[in-house]
């Protein structure tokens, strides 16, 4: 049996750190997290590198700024640059090394380290390839049906998920990665990679999450002195805005009740993965680390 610790390593997208009941928010129900926090380390200074989800990432696997990786504006077809990965890097020490989720790299079967990689990458066989979420939508008679909800990747409409439960992404990614530890080797020492799509839009949380949060305030957009006035903001916080600019107080509101209702998911299906660690009797010697790519603001300075 291996002596160095396994280690999972969870990342969600556009979860900010304020967004858990642990850290003080009024109506987050982040229970999971909670205990995890309660027992360990909350970094409450952690800062993304860059708050767009391609350049973050590709800061979080290689551990360099955006000048060093190259891209700080979202190059989707820019190949990961001939920097050593924290895959490859746990893989060099004796580990095994395997994502299930979200990559966002290009090419997009491309390892970046890892043995293998599970992969949901938001419905892009534009860019090269069928991923293995899409496959399965079609092999249990959904196919492309995934984005037919007709919500966005990149706008805050909302509406409850439309296909069955056990359909759902962040339903899927979970079962896959308690598949992949059962299949580990169990003469080597686990590095996991877990990283959820959500809570970034398509903002399409199941109904039962959304009606945890239908009689809760969700909270006002907050502005500060810097940004009330429109006409004096930079040109690209002017487009930013630009983009959710018709949507009404109630919009706004339902649009954060369905975001916190996606973390909400997210947060339960942890517990499938933690209990997976200790019926394989691996949680005693098992780093558990939670993390997201960069926060969002929702709404608050009209952003």
């Amino acid at each position: 049996m291996p002596s160095s610790p396994h280690v999972l390593l969870v990342c969600t997208d556009h979860w900010p750190g304020k967004l858990f009941g642990h850290a003080g928010h009024p109506v987050i129900q982040t229970p999971t997290l909670d205990t995890l926090a309660r027992s360990g380390v909350r970094y409450t200074r952690a800062y993304s590198e860059c708050p767009v989800c391609i350049p973050a990432r590709r800061t979080i696997m290689t551990g360099t700024t955006t000048a060093t990786h190259g891209d700080r504006v979202f190059k989707v077809d820019n190949p990961m640059p001939p920097l050593p990965t924290v895959a490859q890097t746990f893989r060099d020490n004796g580990y095994q090394a395997y994502a299930v989720g979200k990559l966002h790299v290009y090419p997009q079967r491309d390892r970046i380290g890892f043995d293998d990689v599970i992969l949901a990458e938001e419905g892009r066989p534009n860019i090269g390839a069928l991923d293995d979420y899409e496959a399965f939508l079609g092999e249990n008679g959904y196919a492309g049906e995934g984005f037919t909800h007709g919500m966005s990747n990149n706008d805050y409409s909302q509406r409850p998920w439309h296909l069955p439960e056990a359909m759902h992404v962040t339903n899927w990614t979970t079962r896959q990665m308690a598949r992949m530890i059962r299949r580990r080797d169990p003469t080597r020492p686990g590095f996991w990679y877990l990283s959820y799509c959500h809570p970034h839009p398509p903002l399409t949380p199941l109904q039962c999450y959304l009606d945890l949060y239908r009689d809760e305030d969700p909270g006002t957009p907050y502005c500060g002195d810097w940004a009330e006035d429109h006409d004096a903001l930079p040109y690209a916080l002017k487009a930013v805005r630009g983009n959710n600019c018709g949507m009404s107080d109630t919009q706004i509101a339902w649009a954060r009740r369905a975001f916190y209702a996606l973390c909400t998911h997210i947060d339960h299906q942890l517990r499938v993965v933690i209990g997976t660690l200790r019926e394989e009797c691996l949680i005693d010697n098992t780093i558990v680390l939670f993390t997201a790519d960069h926060g969002d603001m929702l709404g608050d300075h009209g952003l």
